[in-house]
């Protein structure tokens, strides 16, 4: 039988735990094993990383990962230590933990025709490592940093058995109690450690040595460094250089990124301390680490031998099955930028930023699903994190703005993004049955806004934090006048979320369901036109009463449909040219105006002005997408990745028209991008779809290869439409 494990002391700081076992065995040995721990784990066998986890989840569930150990055994004595981070407190808040540390082993070792069980129980021996002391710096969703004092003894820990789960009834009784843990297999696959890569050194004098990945990254990082007993070194990891601001405490003022010569710049950023023992000492942090460049440090009268130092880019093993290249290396380069932003996000859930927070925000993560269907073919992250956010939802309907997380924080319009999140889940994958689950929680969370309206039929304000967009005027994110009265977008946004959960309904026969959400969709529609639109200006004002106008209530009009199709133009065209002040997007929301712009038919006339945005990130030497475009405080933000999807969707011109991409248009866009070829691919539930086109002598052709199972409506310059159901097709027009 295998027992969870744990310790005799409840610990009242955050501390590594090490859990070893040793045992004996021939060469013909086969030894598989299911693992967890509370708080965090790295599994060892023989000194060798073979496994770690668990993987991040929802907190009323605990993954399981299930790992071959075989290929590391030896014949003879063999060892096998399990690291367990356990946190306490605020420490790492997308963790779940209880107050002990703990670890559960089940496994069976096969010699021949011979099988015995093999786990935990009170035959393995437990240190605490007291000779690395873990701090938190910046914010507590972060896991902690490390002190190496290497001289400090580890001290023994007796342990006991908590109780034996019940894993064939996945942590439920027969009386329906359920396990302390309740445990699942990992629904996603490992993260990747990628081939070790070696630094360049920027600079070095006396006391440090500033080092450059060349391109920003999350890995981890391995050093090998010789010192006299005593001497600290000082890993620092840092983002990009710049320099020390008063406002700014936490991150630099930032102008090009790697400037690393410039008068004042410097390198800022969360860093690990080991002390140095007289011999080679090697480091490796249990967790990945974030940075562009890294800068080591140590007192000038000490000498220090670095021996040698690597990085692993360490993230989600998301594959190429989508590309795309064209004649303007300028968007080949957006492109390349772009995934590897929506890269460095993407890790056991989708995260904000890899750097400060390493939060799964609803918002964020709608955008990174959309730019990953776009840039891989794997749909069970994207899955894993619609599922997370739903067992976020609190009894009034609401999602968590950010989950899982101990703290509880509340963004509605977050909770909207959500309902779109499984939509366009259905759209891009066609999986009815997952959709089918979330159902309740999509009822639930329009209840929730339903419930909101006040005597006017608009969303009232709320307790909560209704962040929009991190507009330079707007504090804290939040339209002014938008914590009294009704917002705009918050009305317009829920008409498109009763929308998008009608289409849901339809697609999976809840037909009455769906005329429902529809008719309550145009009756906020409706309600916004007759409150919110200001027929002097003809924009649509952020509040009922004030006369303060942004791209974002434009936009939403258009989706939601209270602007009738044959508007919308004009209604972009007065956002864009207004005598009065309209507040613009910035990234997090230029993925949804971009969208506004394609129904509006105003795409060419004015998307090309918002790319400007990313052309100064280029300009600046950014090698990942900044959070916002002005003073940004984060520079890889996965919501910044738009360009991903509008060069694969608009150039390309590949767009699901049906769920599970049964059926797709293709119509590329050859005027609002100045480039004269393009090709790529786009992955589907059906296979790979290819794209090549090119403009010449005044002639244009289009190569399209469809993989079985998928017609397409193919659009050419000039509006002559094809069918094609063919799986390789070649058309040419004349310009």
């Amino acid at each position: 039988m295998s027992y969870w494990i744990t310790v005799k002391e409840q610990p009242t700081t955050t501390h590594y735990y090490d859990f070893e076992k040793r045992f004996s065995v021939s060469d013909a040995v086969r030894l598989c094993i299911k693992a967890c721990a509370d708080t965090r784990y790295c599994m060892y066998l023989n000194e060798i990383l073979v496994c770690e986890g668990p993987c991040q989840a929802p907190f009323d569930l605990c993954y399981y990962e299930t790992a071959e150990l075989t290929p590391y055994l030896k014949n003879g004595e063999n060892v096998l230590r399990v690291r367990v981070l356990h946190a306490v407190g605020d420490t790492f808040i997308s963790a779940f933990r209880k107050s002990s540390p703990a670890l559960w082993i089940e496994g069976t070792l096969t010699d021949g025709m011979t099988s015995t069980p093999f786990g935990t129980d009170t035959t393995w021996s437990c240190q605490r490592i007291d000779s690395i002391h873990l701090m938190q710096q910046g914010f507590c969703s972060l896991p902690p940093m490390e002190v190496h004092h290497c001289d400090i003894p580890n001290t023994e820990i007796e342990i006991c058995e908590l109780y034996e789960p019940q894993l064939s009834r996945r942590g439920f009784d027969l009386y329906g109690l359920n396990d302390p843990y309740t445990l699942e297999p990992r629904p996603i696959p490992a993260m990747k450690t990628h081939s070790k890569k070696s630094f360049s050194v920027v600079k070095q004098g006396k006391g440090f040595i500033e080092l450059d990945a060349g391109i920003y990254t999350t890995a981890k990082i391995d050093v090998s460094f010789k010192a006299r007993k005593g001497t600290e070194l000082r890993i620092l990891y840092a983002e990009c250089y710049g320099k020390l601001s008063n406002q700014h405490i936490h991150y630099p003022e930032k102008s090009i990124r790697d400037d690393a010569f410039g008068e004042g710049q410097v390198l800022i950023g969360r860093f690990d301390r080991v002390f140095g023992t007289g011999d080679v000492y090697d480091f490796s942090p249990f967790w990945y680490r974030t940075f562009r460049y890294v800068r080591l440090e140590f007192d000038p009268q000490d000498e220090i031998t670095l021996c040698d130092m690597t990085y692993a880019p360490y993230f989600y093993p998301l594959d190429e099955a989508g590309s795309f290249t064209c004649s303007d290396e300028r968007l080949n380069e957006m492109w390349r930028i772009s995934r590897n932003t929506v890269l460095c996000c993407m890790h056991e859930m989708y995260v904000d930023c890899p750097y400060y927070e390493q939060q799964q925000y609803d918002m964020d993560s709608a955008l990174e699903m959309l730019f990953t269907f776009r840039l891989g073919s794997d749909t069970l992250l994207p899955r894993k994190s619609l599922i997370d956010l739903a067992h976020s939802q609190m009894p009034d309907g609401m999602l968590q703005a950010n989950y899982p997380s101990i703290h509880i924080q509340i963004i509605p319009d977050f909770t909207l993004f959500w309902i779109l999140m499984v939509r366009d889940y259905l759209r891009y994958t066609g999986d009815v049955r997952t959709v089918h689950t979330l159902l309740g929680t999509v009822d639930k969370a329009l209840e929730a806004f339903e419930n909101l309206k006040n005597e006017d039929g608009l969303i009232s304000p709320t307790r909560y934090w209704h962040f929009v967009d991190w507009v330079p005027s707007w504090e804290r994110g939040v339209p002014t006048g938008g914590d009294d009265e009704p917002l705009t977008v918050t009305c317009l946004m829920y008409a498109t979320a009763l929308s998008a959960a009608a289409e849901i309904c339809g697609a999976i026969g809840r037909s009455a369901r769906a005329e429902e959400y529809e008719c309550r969709a145009r009756e906020m529609t409706a309600t916004v036109n007759r409150l919110c639109y200001d027929p002097k200006i003809g924009l649509y004002r952020n509040t009922p009463t004030r006369c303060e106008f942004s791209q974002h209530t434009t936009l939403w009009a258009i989706l939601s449909g209270a602007t009738a199709a044959n508007d919308a133009g004009a209604l972009m065209d007065r956002t864009f040219h207004a005598p009065v002040l309209v507040e613009e997007c910035t990234f997090s929301m230029n993925y949804y105006l971009f969208r506004a712009l394609e129904l509006a038919d105003r795409y060419t006339e004015h998307a090309p002005r918002l790319f400007t945005g990313w052309q100064k990130m280029l300009d600046l030497h950014c090698t990942t997408w900044c959070e916002n475009p002005d003073d940004p405080r984060s520079e890889c933000h996965g919501w910044s990745s738009a360009p991903a999807y509008e060069f694969s969707e608009r150039i390309l011109g590949i767009l699901p028209t049906s769920d599970g991409f049964a059926t797709v248009r293709i119509r590329p866009d050859v005027k609002t991008f100045d480039i004269s070829w393009a090709r790529g691919s786009v992955p589907t539930p059906h296979g790979i779809i290819l794209v090549e086109w090119k403009k010449e002598n005044g002639s244009f052709t289009l190569d399209i290869a469809l993989p079985k199972g998928i017609s397409a409506e193919v659009i050419l310059p000039g509006g002559e439409t094809k069918t094609q159901t063919e799986t390789v097709a070649h058309y040419s027009v004349t310009l």
